[in-house]
């Protein structure tokens, strides 16, 4: 197998084509219903915000930073869209990144998508807005909204490594033991939700400080201090900077989930040797497409730029669908 520098996602073959096809209808009901109750929680801002909250975490999972020797993570962004956007439409958010992922740079198998949104949009806002929602009470009068922020991050990281072990355990592949595949999934994500949890509640807080009536947890009418506009402005600015000039110090080192599934092979010349998990991987079917492994027709130099697309892509995307869930609201009204 080939072993893309850029992969960040669960790949085709992986689980079998029965497990794969299990959580794919479980992943279109769960985003049927996180449809359906988002048009409760939508205003006139939700669209703008809710965009950018999905471009903001498709920039940032480019960023892939080292936890382990020859090991590195990334946001998942779970909980960042829970706390800002709400459980439903954070589910939105981060499946959409997903699939503008999938569809466009190759990242994340086709058949595998059901997992991995499964996995990331609804295990992990799922639990992190849970872990918010309880231990917010405890903290807010301490200003604490970072320290429930880090920890609903850091909580949702592990619960959607154990979706994948959940998948594993029904139909992974072979090639190691399901307490080999357990064990190092924990480790490698205890340390990702760590970054995970200071990206998280960074983030958070900056909102949190300009546009407190922006952050779903808090519901909060207190006075902005910066003007819609100009706080949607530095929102998109810093997703595009992050997207178009961070990612070039990315780490090279396969995440948490990709180094899981290659142990017990080691790579020589962009190739898997050995026996482990990903050797089960199938090549994805847009391998071949203009933007795979988030370059510009193979040219890694020009990842900046497929970033920037990216991000724009993910916002038109978002965008629209919540402009296309409001006026039926309007009209049921």
């Amino acid at each position: 197998m080939n072993v893309s520098t850029f992969a960040m996602h669960m790949s085709d073959g992986i689980v079998d084509a029965p497990t794969s096809a299990i959580f794919a209808v479980l992943a279109a009901a769960g985003l049927a219903v996180a449809a359906w109750r988002a048009r409760a929680e939508l205003d006139e801002r939700a669209a703008p915000m809710a965009g950018l909250v999905a471009a903001f975490i498709f920039a940032v999972q480019m960023v892939n930073f080292p936890i382990l020797p020859g090991v590195s993570g990334h946001l998942l962004g779970g909980a960042l869209a829970a706390i800002l956007v709400g459980p439903y439409v954070g589910a939105l958010c981060v499946a959409i990144v997903l699939v503008v992922q999938a569809l466009l740079f190759a990242d994340g198998g086709l058949s595998a998508l059901g997992t991995n949104i499964t996995n990331m949009a609804l295990i992990g806002v799922g639990a992190g807005y849970l872990v918010a929602r309880g231990l917010l009470p405890v903290f807010a009068r301490r200003g604490g909204i970072g320290v429930v922020a880090f920890a609903a991050a850091l909580i949702g990281t592990l619960c959607a490594a154990l979706g994948f072990v959940l998948e594993y355990a029904i139909g992974g592949a072979a090639g190691s033991t399901l307490g080999a595949v357990t064990g190092y999934m924990l480790i490698t994500h205890a340390l990702i939700g760590v970054g995970e949890g200071l990206i998280t509640a960074l983030t958070v807080v900056a909102v949190a400080e300009a546009r407190p009536d922006l952050v779903y947890l808090l519901r909060s009418s207190g006075a902005p201090r910066v003007s819609l506009n100009a706080f949607l402005f530095g929102f998109a600015a810093a997703a595009v900077l992050v997207a178009g000039a961070l990612s070039y110090l990315a780490s090279s080192q396969p995440d948490g989930l990709d180094a899981t599934t290659q142990r017990g092979c080691t790579v020589v010349a962009e190739q898997l040797e050995g026996e482990c998990i990903a050797q089960r991987a199938e090549e994805h079917g847009l391998a071949d497409s203009p933007l795979a492994d988030y370059t510009i027709g193979g040219d890694a130099a020009l990842t900046g730029i497929a970033g920037i697309l990216g991000v724009a892509a993910t916002f038109a995307v978002l965008f629209a669908l919540v402009r296309v869930l409001k006026p039926s609201r309007s009209r049921a009204g």
